[in-house]
């Protein structure tokens, strides 16, 4: 599933095969893709140059003349692949762009998963799917307002990292390499973590996106691991294969709908303090002694006897 890595790849890819080309055919088809627009607002590009693509998180926007723009989020199998335009078209195509240079540019989506968005590219910068992202991760990572962000919820540290708000561009496959990297316990309390172990994962972020981008790094469109590409991780989707640190057999667990992969003696289960779901950590002496205030006392043998036996008018015979 495309991630910051393979959208970035994308976006490189674009660059080279678009930038200062001219579109002398657009067409898309009619599918969910392009979903809530026509497709003839798609064939506006037609006579408009690519000025560049940005990507935020898992997105891009492409920018071209006249203010036009097109907005591009590869869901779970999208991928822009190149072929000369007398080639034909391969399967699962959901749009295509023709250049002044004899090249097509091809949108391939088996899954239907993906988004095509097209606008003005000014509205499409301060769309809601861009303007609620996070941070951009391969940019740096601010520590103390990733540590802050994370004090505030009450998820685990895979379901933290997951959402896009936190920082741009992680999914289940970065989550679960930094968190390994990082040696943090995926089913940890995100509100756990110290500043200095936040130092530690923000690091790790950047070196498993970084691992990813050399290791995935191609002028050819990648081959995702769900496609039967080359799994380049460390721990993702190697559910029972030996930790390549201590050869312990990493292990998978579900988290939001998600599986989480993770080794369980390079990140231990973390025991930590009881936490209030409304407030600050408590210590487990006072946690244990607030459960114990608000159990009911038990009843004591006799109690419980008089209860049978009829209660006061029991005792009166």
């Amino acid at each position: 599933m495309p991630e910051l890595p393979e959208v970035e790849i994308a976006s490189r890819q674009l660059r080279a095969w678009l930038e200062g080309r001219r579109v002398v055919g657009a067409r898309a088809e009619k599918s969910r893709v392009i979903r809530g627009q026509t497709q003839a607002r798609f064939a506006g590009l037609v006579g408009h140059r690519l000025l560049g693509i940005e990507r935020f998180g898992k997105w891009m926007l492409m920018s071209f003349d006249g203010g036009e723009g097109l907005i591009s989020h590869l869901g779970m199998t999208g991928k822009w692949i190149r072929r000369r335009e007398k080639e034909p078209r391969p399967s699962h195509v959901r749009a295509s762009l023709t250049l002044d240079d004899g090249h097509a540019v091809d949108y391939r989506d088996m899954r239907l998963f993906g988004r095509l968005i097209r606008g003005k590219t000014e509205q499409l910068r301060t769309s809601t799917g861009l303007s609620a992202l996070g941070p951009d991760p391969l940019q740096g990572i601010d520590v103390d307002r990733l540590y802050a962000v994370l004090a505030r919820t009450r998820r685990s540290m895979k379901e933290a990292l997951m959402d896009q708000r936190t920082l741009a561009g992680l999914g289940n496959i970065q989550v679960s390499e930094s968190l390994h990297r990082a040696k943090i316990d995926p089913q940890r309390p995100a509100a756990s973590m110290t500043r200095e172990e936040t130092q530690r994962l923000a690091d790790a972020i950047g070196e498993s996106l970084r691992a990813t981008l050399v290791d995935e790094d191609s002028p050819e469109p990648i081959t995702y691991v769900e496609e039967g590409g080359e799994n380049v991780f460390l721990v993702y989707d190697r559910q029972d294969q030996p930790c390549t640190t201590c050869g312990t057999a990493i292990r998978r667990v579900v988290q939001g709908g998600r599986s989480t992969f993770y080794c369980p003696h390079c990140q231990p289960r973390w025991r930590g303090r009881a936490t209030s779901r409304t407030g600050p950590v408590r210590s487990a002496d006072r946690a244990s002694t607030a459960a114990v205030q608000q159990r009911p006392a038990r009843r004591t043998a006799a109690r419980r006897l008089r209860a049978v036996q009829g209660g006061s008018a029991a005792r009166s015979r």
